[in-house]
């Protein structure tokens, strides 16, 4: 009976010892214990905030130029007000009965050719092109939000929003070489000697009668390269509203670095306010006529919706449990902005944007 009691009791004295060892190792710091009770939670969501500068963006100027005077008229016919830049055959009070008219002038002896009176109207189309300086970095900021969905042992995947702002200015002030059209028409003098030169008959006359009729083959165009001088400005200033979205895919390297690779959707709003001012000369120096159509200018403001895509990569270096330093590059894609100003035509070009980021990002 004894022995039977001294086993309960050494039974029960075992179990005290058990229970008080166990007590005493979930007192120790750093046990396992311990640690399994104070492992944080995975933090799923970030902010973040970067500088970005946007390179790559360019503008074309377009429907530059543009330069004509007078009006030559239809190339054979009779009767028609004629116009030239060293001249004019017009329809006198008569109706320029018999095809003749004494309604008609000219400037200076290059005219006169033998028989006949050669009169030139010349004209530069407005369809020079330049381009606005693409290498120039453009200056923005983006806010992000990214939020994790699933990860495994070596990659996080998760869903990322930003918004972005970028403000583009770009200009242009070359001097522009243009081709020119001269247009040269033929009149026959008959037995007409003409007066001396500078020479304007009248409407109502009378003065010596030459021909008002323009046959096959009196009229002739010549090309001349580099003829027409544009002078000017043009400028183009934006602002430029982004909005991406799209999965992101995070790769630790490291207990510090990470690898993410970026991609998806690019909604953009570009507010355009393209302005310009130019100044088309015309020098021929063959018939010593030299035009000018004076100082032009104006401005106008368009908005676009634009819609296209990016991808890209980050790099990021944490400095804390919460805080990371991240920088990054995408290439991004959002077609073009065109501003269309008093017949001139701006077009901001995004389709081939690269974009270079430093910011930092908190997580939580």
């Amino acid at each position: 009976m004894m022995t039977f009691f001294r086993h309960r009791f050494a039974i029960a004295a075992l179990a005290l010892v058990v229970q008080w060892c166990g007590a005493q190792t979930n007192d120790i710091p750093g046990s396992a214990a311990e640690t399994l009770q104070q492992a944080p939670p995975p933090r799923l969501n970030k902010f973040g905030l970067s500088y970005r500068m946007g390179m790559n963006i360019s503008v074309d100027f377009k429907k530059l130029g543009g330069l004509q005077l007078s009006d030559p008229g239809p190339a054979v016919g009779s009767p028609y007000d004629r116009t030239y830049d060293n001249g004019y055959n017009r329809v006198d009070i008569a109706g320029n009965s018999g095809d003749l008219t004494w309604y008609w002038g000219y400037q200076n002896d290059l005219s006169h050719q033998g028989n006949t009176l050669s009169l030139q109207s010349e004209s530069t189309p407005a369809t020079a092109t330049t381009g606005g300086d693409a290498d120039a970095p453009q200056s923005g900021l983006e806010l992000s939000y990214s939020r994790e969905f699933t990860r495994g042992k070596h990659w996080r995947f998760c869903l990322e929003g930003a918004l972005g702002y970028t403000r583009i200015s770009i200009k242009d002030n070359q001097t522009l070489k243009y081709f020119v059209d001269r247009t040269s028409d033929s009149f026959a003098l008959g037995s007409v000697v003409p007066p001396l030169p500078p020479y304007a008959g009248t409407f109502e006359g009378p003065g010596p009668l030459i021909s008002s009729s323009l046959a096959p083959g009196d009229r002739s165009i010549t090309r001349l390269a580099d003829a027409a001088t544009i002078l000017g400005e043009r400028t183009v200033d934006s602002d430029l509203f982004t909005i991406r979205l799209g999965p992101c895919l995070e790769f630790p390297v490291s207990r510090k670095f990470s690898v993410s690779l970026i991609g998806g959707l690019t909604l953009a709003v570009a507010n355009t306010e393209f302005s310009f001012a130019e100044t088309v000369l015309i020098a021929d120096p063959v018939y010593d006529i030299n035009l000018t159509s004076g100082n032009r200018s104006g401005s106008g403001s368009e908005t676009e919706f634009l819609l296209g895509g990016y991808v890209g990569a980050n790099l990021s270096y944490a400095i804390s449990e919460r805080i990371n330093l991240v920088a990054g590059a995408i290439f991004q894609s959002a077609g073009e902005a065109v501003n269309n100003t008093e017949g001139k035509q701006s077009i901001l070009d995004l389709g081939q944007s690269v974009i270079v980021s430093i910011g930092a990002t908190y997580s939580f």
